[in-house]
């Protein structure tokens, strides 16, 4: 293949392209995988703070029932 009148191999040209698609790929694989992770751990913190503020409002209820 002639790019500005210099011989470039058609197949190095095809080799490149194939590696750089298999980085990106990875690199896609690997922040899904973190992206998932975190979602699991904010809903757990979700889950603890509703939990944290039903508590709190269940300390509540009960102290003013007391006076």
């Amino acid at each position: 293949m002639l790019v500005y009148n210099v011989d470039i191999p058609l197949v190095e040209i095809t080799l490149l392209i194939g590696i750089i698609v298999v980085i990106l790929l990875i690199e896609s694989i690997i922040l899904t995988i973190l992206l998932i992770k975190q979602i699991n751990k904010t809903k757990k913190l979700g889950e603890q703070i509703e939990s944290l503020s039903e508590t709190i409002v269940g300390v509540k209820n009960n102290s003013g029932m007391k006076r």
